[in-house]
């Protein structure tokens, strides 16, 4: 399967042992690398495991930068809800990042001028040299949600329906139907790309990511386009 390099992992905890070690390992190799950082469950353990052992080998990443992939719309930035306070929680604050070295969209109040500036300030950084993904159950990435067509640049979207009924939603303290996210130009420019997948209610979608046919009704399927994309995954 040209383009994505398929390794499944015995359990969870090995899944995040091994995206930890390729995230580290990039650190020590380019230590200004410009990360783009997935939310939700899936990656958890990973950013635990990668601050442990940034923090036990005392690794330098000062000039590291992350980027947030997406986030919900309409949030205060306080929500428990927000991808903002999942980054933080999980890895910003544990590893001590300076806002400078943090590129973010706002929850609240964002609009088409916030996406212009995001992506501004990756390119101004060289563009991203890798990028954590996940798959929703519903084949999306990111925020790109399966439709007729696709908007390929960071944009802001209308939630899917089973979007809406996400994990991290059921902390928000309001309806949320719109977030923004990344495109999948942004996401394919992107040096290498690292697609994490496990947990239940994803069989489906990622049986036909699997098959290696490319659709707008499976966002994540675009990543068969990209030269150098590794999935991690373990029975769901």
């Amino acid at each position: 399967m040209n383009g994505i390099a398929f390794q499944e992992q015995s359990d969870y905890r090995s899944l995040s042992e091994a995206a930890s070690e390729q995230l580290l390992a990039l650190m020590h190799r380019k230590p200004d690398a410009v990360i783009c950082l997935a939310t939700g469950a899936t990656p958890v353990l990973t950013y635990q495991l990668l601050v442990d052992k940034i923090t036990a080998q005392q690794v330098d990443i000062r000039r590291i930068t992350f980027v947030k992939l997406d986030e919900w719309m309409g949030l205060s930035p306080e929500d428990p809800a927000t991808c903002e306070v999942f980054l933080q929680q999980h890895i910003l604050k544990p590893l001590g990042v300076a806002p400078e070295n943090y590129i973010s969209f706002r929850s609240d109040n964002a609009d088409d001028s916030e996406c212009a500036w995001i992506v501004e300030q990756i390119t101004q950084r060289g563009g991203l040299d890798l990028c954590v993904l996940g798959i929703g159950k519903n084949g999306h990435l990111g925020l790109n949600e399966p439709d007729e067509q696709l908007e390929p640049a960071c944009h802001i979207t209308h939630l899917d329906e089973r979007t809406r009924l996400h994990e991290m939603l059921k902390q928000a303290n309001i309806p949320v139907e719109k977030g923004i996210t990344l495109g999948l130009r942004d996401i394919l420019a992107a040096r290498e790309v690292l697609l994490l997948v496990s947990g239940e209610g994803k069989q489906r979608a990622f049986a036909e990511f699997k098959e290696g046919k490319v659709t707008t009704q499976l966002p994540a399927s675009f990543l068969w386009l990209h030269p150098k994309t590794t999935c991690l995954y373990c029975d769901m």
